[in-house]
């Protein structure tokens, strides 16, 4: 751990660009990891001397530099997902919380590559973890063995000064590594166990970040890699929702890269850092906890070894998962919960104001024989539609398509015309979209 003057940090590390950081406080750099040498899915593990809890900074990063082996070793060629978490023991256990993410290059060896690559993450959010003495983990999900792999270097910087409100507390919330999607039988809500978290009464403001990358390929729709599937968080009553897609990995500057770097991905951009999906200004009532439920698009992938309606070269290319072209989809997902205080003493906690939320109800009574209603609430007025669709994805009824006003609505839905079964039911509103399920049984 080293302290410098700014105009010292800038001449020792030139090649990093800190001119969104520029600041009069002394910085403080605290180096991890110095070309770690990762070839296998392992975590590399080190303890590491961060500053003292009682020092106050207004900016945070981290620096993580990619290089490769000198030979007869060289980069892998493969673009894999790789972190940084901080681990902490939570009592028997230990706990990840992770730090940053990103997918190593296709290839970047060879011809006019750049042969290095690297980013910079804000970590202001994690301040609360980075003192006095830190666990870090570095993984990247290679298994390329031999002399092949990666150099990984992790360098945080800090500088002092003060802020008019900190973080003070990170959680998660959820993390799932694998979290395999379109299979029926295994939906990944039910891996996905809602959370509560508790604010106190002095949070003045929270923060829920999620990071979720996708893969897998060779499935309907090309799931989840390289298929458009949104995604959404529920904050208690609060809804918020991304569409889990980047059409930007063409101008990726860890560039050029063998293979299909440039091709736009779900969260999944080689060579890229992955950058969160922050939620703010979020309405709570401080010293009462957060719901927090995330869910995810509902898609089935009808090419799968288990499904008996798939057919290899006629439904599907393959109906078997193997490991070049097919490979099962499924995402990547981390949700954590940041705690924001005032700094000094003193401070009063303010509730922020509940803003309309954009809703849809499980319907009632579910399971259900001739009717039911489906409830919901619009944040403004505008065209509204409900539709409901089969398993096969085959729409097979309209209850809804018109503009409404704001607030609470009800719609009656007539089962008559409907076979035994489970439906999906969705409300499309502004742009967004929510689903939910219904089963009529007779």
């Amino acid at each position: 751990m080293r302290r410098f003057g700014l105009g010292h940090i800038c001449l020792l590390f030139a090649g990093l660009t800190i001119g969104a950081y520029a600041d009069p406080g002394d910085t403080t750099v605290v180096p991890t990891f110095v070309e770690e040498y990762q070839n296998w899915a392992d975590a590399h593990v080190g303890t590491f001397a961060f500053p003292s809890l009682e020092l106050e900074f207004n900016q945070a990063w981290l620096h993580i530099e990619l290089g490769c082996p000198s030979a007869p070793g060289d980069c892998d060629p493969w673009d894999r997902t790789a972190n940084l978490s901080v681990r902490r023991p939570r009592g028997d256990e230990t706990e990840h919380i992770e730090l940053a993410r990103y997918i190593t290059p296709y290839d970047i060896t060879g011809g006019n590559r750049p042969g290095t690559c690297g980013w910079d993450y804000e970590m202001l959010e994690y301040l609360p973890l980075l003192h006095d003495s830190v666990t870090l983990s570095s993984y990247i999900e290679s298994y390329i063995g031999g002399n092949m792999g990666w150099l990984v270097t992790a360098t945080f910087y800090f500088v002092e000064g003060d802020l008019p409100m900190r973080p003070y507390q990170v959680e998660n919330a959820w993390a799932v590594g694998y979290l395999g999607i379109g299979n029926p039988a295994d939906p990944p809500e039910s891996r996905l166990p809602a959370a509560a978290i508790q604010t106190h009464e002095y949070t003045t403001a929270v923060t829920v970040r999620v990071v979720t990358t996708g893969h897998g390929q060779g499935n309907t729709m090309n799931a989840a890699e390289f298929s458009r599937l949104a995604h959404g968080v529920w904050v208690n009553d609060q809804y918020f929702e991304h569409m889990l897609w980047r059409a930007d990995c063409n101008s990726n500057p860890c560039s050029p890269q063998g293979g299909t770097w440039q091709f736009a991905r779900a969260g999944w951009c080689p060579g890229s850092k992955v950058s969160p999906w922050d939620n703010s200004g979020i309405a709570f009532t401080s010293g009462t906890p957060l719901q927090i439920q995330y869910v995810i698009e509902d898609y089935e992938n009808f090419c799968r070894p288990d499904n008996p309606d798939c057919v290899s070269g006629q439904t599907c290319t393959d109906c078997n998962y193997n490991s070049t072209g097919h490979t099962a989809p499924n995402y990547n997902t981390v949700g954590q919960v940041m705690l924001w205080r005032a700094s000094g003493t003193g401070a009063a906690p303010r509730a922020l104001p509940a803003p309309a939320a954009f809703r849809l109800d499980q319907n009632y009574p579910n399971p259900f024989n001739a009717s039911t209603t489906l409830r919901f609430n619009l944040p403004g007025e505008g065209w509204t539609r409900l539709l409901i669709y089969d398993l096969t994805g085959r729409l097979v009824a309209v209850p809804m398509d018109q503009r409404l006003s704001a607030g609470e609505h009800g719609v009656s839905v007539d089962a008559s015309a409907l076979a035994n079964g489970l439906y999906i039911y969705r409300i499309e509103f502004g742009g967004k979209s929510l689903s939910r399920k219904l089963i009529v049984l007779k």
